[in-house]
């Protein structure tokens, strides 16, 4: 018998790298024979547009009936069920409370359908009914729920089999109270889909996103960067690319608009909403991949501010170039310090790193061959092999 999948993200409309975690998690089990459902009830081409950017393969995704019907950064029915004294307090219009148990009922009839539920938590925890529940933790929090709330989310974890972190970094805020669950998977990099060109460029590239909200890429720190490494006469010749999505029209994107500003008189160029075949060009040309996510950030007091892990570091390191990238968040995980790229804390110090790489071409030489030979580490075959055995325990 076919078995059947349910998969759901709040975020799916960003498509971040959660979005792309959890598409190819429904790629690989609809490649494996599985029934896979998506919930979601937004734009109806969101299969389309996520095939393109991502390079996915989803045909056989069928897009459900949203019967969570989360906003990102909210929480719905569960919502009072999380801070009881709340609930038992406030007055609500019984109106209200019959639909919203309706909505719980049919939450309960809908998931227990199902013999896998992949769910990606943002920050509250649903009671979910399938035959095997997987919470994905996208997204660290600093622990600073009070007892009460602690009890019932404790309660309602022990309706999932398995709670996937996506690296170390994450899974350790929440270690002390769940360590039986926790299972770490890197995300998935289509290695094999990027390669260094043979005429490389003197470019430095950044990939991300151009916004300021939860784990903002910091695009301003790395032109500030880049003015004050371009006052070097040997790095004359360089230019800085800014490459990312917009979930607003370009044109009305203040932070872009801020950023362009900021980067008048410089030889900085953005690239707004590039498709994976851009991507794939602009990465095999360049030569020094930049990252900033969780500059100025206290990572223990606001983990989720920082890169939880950071997928384009890798395939930046595929496209043969050297990352220097913040010390922060999940990055460490993925670079080892002064052999396949650099790790900094401070702005002078990304200049310094970065300066030293330009002057040398050998050490530019060697770290890219030692970045491509680590990347398959986090290649898409191995979170495969990696999921599946996961699924099948």
């Amino acid at each position: 018998m076919v078995k059947r999948v349910a998969i759901y993200d709040p975020y799916l409309d960003t498509l971040g790298g959660g979005e792309r975690y959890c598409l190819t998690v429904a790629e690989i089990l609809l490649k494996h024979g599985y029934k896979v459902d998506l919930f979601w009830s937004g734009d109806q081409k969101l299969i389309e547009k996520a095939t393109k950017r991502f390079s996915l393969k989803l045909d056989g995704l069928n897009l459900v009936k949203d019967v969570f019907q989360l906003k990102p950064k909210q929480i719905d029915f569960l919502e009072e069920e999380r801070n009881l004294s709340k609930f038992i307090n406030h007055s609500l219009n019984p109106q209200k409370i019959h639909k919203k148990f309706i909505n719980f009922f049919n939450k309960l009839k809908t998931t227990s359908k199902y013999d896998i539920l992949f769910y990606l938590g943002d920050g509250s925890i649903p009671i979910v009914f399938a035959k095997q529940n997987l919470l994905h933790i996208q997204v660290p929090f600093s622990d600073n729920q009070n007892i009460l709330n602690k009890i019932i989310n404790n309660s309602k974890l022990l309706l999932f089999s398995k709670i996937i972190c996506n690296s170390q970094f994450t899974a350790k805020f929440y270690q002390d109270s769940l360590p039986s669950k926790i299972n770490i998977i890197y995300p998935p990099v289509d290695v094999d889909k990027f390669e260094p060109s043979d005429d490389k460029k003197n470019f430095i590239l950044s990939v991300g996103r151009f916004d300021n909200i939860l784990n903002a890429k910091k695009q301003d720190i790395l032109i500030d960067a880049f003015k004050k490494l371009f006052e070097e006469e040997k790095v004359a010749n360089w230019r800085l690319i800014l490459a990312g999505g917009s979930l607003t029209n370009p044109d009305q994107n203040s932070y872009l608009k801020y950023l362009k500003e900021k980067a008048s008189g410089f030889p900085i160029e953005f690239i707004i909403n590039p498709s994976f075949d851009d991507l794939k060009e602009i990465y095999s040309k360049s030569k020094i991949y930049w990252h900033a996510a969780g500059f100025d950030v206290d990572e223990m007091t606001h983990p989720e501010n920082t890169e939880h892990f950071g997928m384009t570091v890798v395939e930046a390191m595929a496209s043969g170039l050297v990352p220097v990238v913040i010390a922060k968040g999940g990055i460490p995980e993925i670079i080892s310090d002064g052999v396949d790229g650099y790790l900094w804390t401070t702005i002078d110090e990304l200049v310094f790193k970065t300066k030293s790489l330009i002057e040398s071409s050998d050490d530019l030489r060697r770290m890219s061959k030692k970045a491509i030979g680590k990347c398959q580490k986090f290649s898409k075959d191995n979170f495969e092999k990696d999921l599946l055995n996961l699924i099948k325990k």
